[in-house]
């Protein structure tokens, strides 16, 4: 026997180094550390009993297969593998020492009570332990780990290596069907996708793994219903089609579907590219479905995700036909439409079940869909200086609200949640806070708009987007400076201190230009300080879903058409968001 057995291959200080372990037969130490005079230790292996395991396995499955035999059977089965279908790696990350096996309880335990009640797509039982995610489904324990980790940038790093590996192992180099837990995993990555970035930069391989997502989901079939996935190919002569699927995994793959559409459209929209799986009525279907038999509690909160989704896609196919909407033709025409989507979503927040009232995530989608419906009003068109008046400060009174609702919902939460926020509701609450920023200028830049409709700068000063933005820097996580960072992920207290500085000089300057104009305005007018107090909240309990409405503001008709300069543009080498979530010149 080797004096090396019953250890590992790789000793701690390569494995830790990353670095391939070579060593002498007879030599107790390997070539590295002999070289550079290292201590050289090999970690004792783990005790297995894989044989007598597989052998258990093995007789099972031929006891199923005779049982299979005895049925009749016709045709190609495209059901989702198990992971037993791939090759088995002989470790994973624990066996390889990259981390430990408390670390990776530690982790899992965080992921099942901070983040998945953030994405219901990808739900585990709150009971799962470590062994049974790395037996049963090992690709979606490496991607749980991946995700979970916010505080050692050089675990991230090489828990996302692992992780590409694994994924193309199961996709681009694999010989097998495409799995289920596969598309699970992936999901679970794309949900938490901000902690790969660096800096202020997009996401790195967002579109890539969302894409190949998709693709998952479509080889499965996951996007029709299951009695649409039987059939007779064109190619084929026999009737093909899935093995009826158990209701355990039937809901999961309607989760899985519901998830890469939500995904899509959100992050498409805000972002402003395309939808590549938007809403269809057999998603609906699968979230009504999960609804009336619900298997965990999420499940009764996905048919409403799912609506709201089709609003919003709604709102961005008129956004995309410019010529329904140009002022010239019919203003009346627009605020109709305007109107319509307002009531619209006014109605279904009345007609929610008043146990989801104070669900965050549900929240966060509806105040994001009242201010999409602003910004493409607002600022997607390029003449609504041509609007009239009072539709200009209909909108604006909306938005202001909506964002003043929307960060009564976010204060209210426990500080340092954001860490934890899917990267759906992480771009949500960004796209937000810069449509707020979008409004209050607006609101403070028109001397004429604020004097003939006082409710806008009334809701302006409510809002206080100078001290919302001072308390978002200082609740946001401190990144340190030096070179060994222990924040992972997109620098989030850094973007926002950008866009304060920002809003702060334009909004200084419009208001100083307002005090030293010839006509002051009739309504006071606010004096900014450098030390803008910070805005602290009373916990909410409906999350300010309710308080959208403007109905105590009258709004007096006016066929006014009066022009304002636009904003300034930013300097590209100054834009913290380059072109993501840009601002650009913002017209008026």
């Amino acid at each position: 026997m080797s004096a090396c057995s019953g250890r590992v291959k790789t000793c701690q200080t390569c494995a830790t180094a990353k670095i391939r372990c070579l060593r002498s037969p007879d030599s107790p130490i390997c070539d590295r550390c002999l070289r550079l005079n290292k201590p050289c230790y090999f970690r004792p292996a783990r005790l297995r009993q894989s044989s007598s395991r597989k052998e258990t396995r093995l007789e099972t499955l031929e006891r199923r297969v005779n049982q299979l035999l005895g049925q009749a059977s016709q045709g190609q089965s495209s059901q989702s593998h198990s992971p037993s279908d791939f090759p088995e790696t002989t470790d994973d990350v624990v066996d390889k020492g990259i981390l430990s096996l408390d670390e990776a309880t530690a982790l899992l335990d965080s992921f099942l009570q901070f983040m998945m009640p953030r994405f219901p797509f990808v739900v585990l039982p709150t009971t799962t332990t470590v062994d049974e995610l790395r037996e049963q489904t090992p690709f979606l324990f490496l991607a749980v780990l991946s995700v979970s980790v916010t505080d050692s940038p050089e675990l991230k790093r090489t828990l996302d290596e692992e992780m590409r590996t694994a994924l193309a192992e199961r996709t681009v180099l694999s010989t097998q069907p495409p799995s289920l837990e596969t598309l699970q995993g992936l999901l679970v990555v794309l949900a938490w996708s901000q902690h790969q970035t660096q800096q202020r930069s997009p996401p790195r391989h967002f579109s890539t793994y969302l894409h190949m997502a998709i693709g998952l989901a479509v080889d499965l079939r996951l996007d029709r219903p299951v009695e649409a996935r039987r059939g007779c190919r064109r190619m084929n002569i026999g009737e093909w089609g899935t093995e009826a699927r158990p209701p355990k995994t039937l809901r999961a793959e309607q989760r899985a579907a519901i998830g890469c559409s939500l995904l899509s459209t959100c992050c498409g929209i805000i972002t402003q590219e395309r939808c590549t799986f938007p809403w269809a009525p057999e998603l609906e279907a699968f979230a009504v479905a999960l609804a009336e038999n619900p298997e965990y509690a999420s499940d009764q909160t996905i048919i409403h995700l799912v609506r709201l989704q089709h609003v919003m896609e709604e709102i961005d196919r008129i956004s995309v036909d410019q010529d329904s909407l140009h002022p010239s033709k019919s203003n009346r025409t627009f605020q109709h439409i305007f109107r319509t989507f307002q009531g619209r979503i006014q109605d279904y927040t009345n007609l929610l079940p008043p146990e989801l009232t104070n669900n965050f995530l549900l929240a966060t989608q509806l105040h994001t869909v009242n201010l999409y419906l602003c910004q493409v009003s607002l600022f997607d068109r390029k003449s609504t200086f041509q609007l009239p008046m009072d539709i200009r400060s209909e909108i604006l009174c909306h938005g202001l609200a909506a964002a003043k609702s929307f960060y009564g919902c976010l204060m209210s939460i426990p500080r340092g949640s954001e860490r934890r926020f899917s990267y759906s509701q992480w771009l949500q609450s960004g796209f937000n806070m810069i449509v707020a920023c979008k409004l209050t200028l607006m609101a403070v830049s028109d001397e004429a708009l604020c004097q003939g409709y006082p409710q806008v700068q009334t809701l302006c000063d409510a809002l206080n987007m100078p001290g919302i933005l001072r308390t978002r820097v200082l609740h946001a996580p401190q990144r340190s400076t030096g070179v060994q960072s222990q924040a992972t992920g997109f620098d989030y207290r850094g973007w926002l201190q950008w866009i304060e500085d920002w809003f702060m000089r334009q909004y200084s300057m419009y208001l100083s230009r307002r005090e030293t104009s010839k006509d002051h305005a009739a309504v006071p007018v606010p004096v900014p300080s450098t030390a803008t107090v910070p805005i602290i909240y009373a916990p909410q309990d409906t999350l300010g879903m309710n308080d959208v409405s403007t109905e105590d503001f009258s709004l007096p008709p006016s066929a006014d058409s009066i022009s304002w300069a636009s904003f300034p543009d930013i300097p590209y080498a100054d834009n913290p968001l380059a072109w993501w979530m840009d601002l650009g010149l913002l017209p008026m």
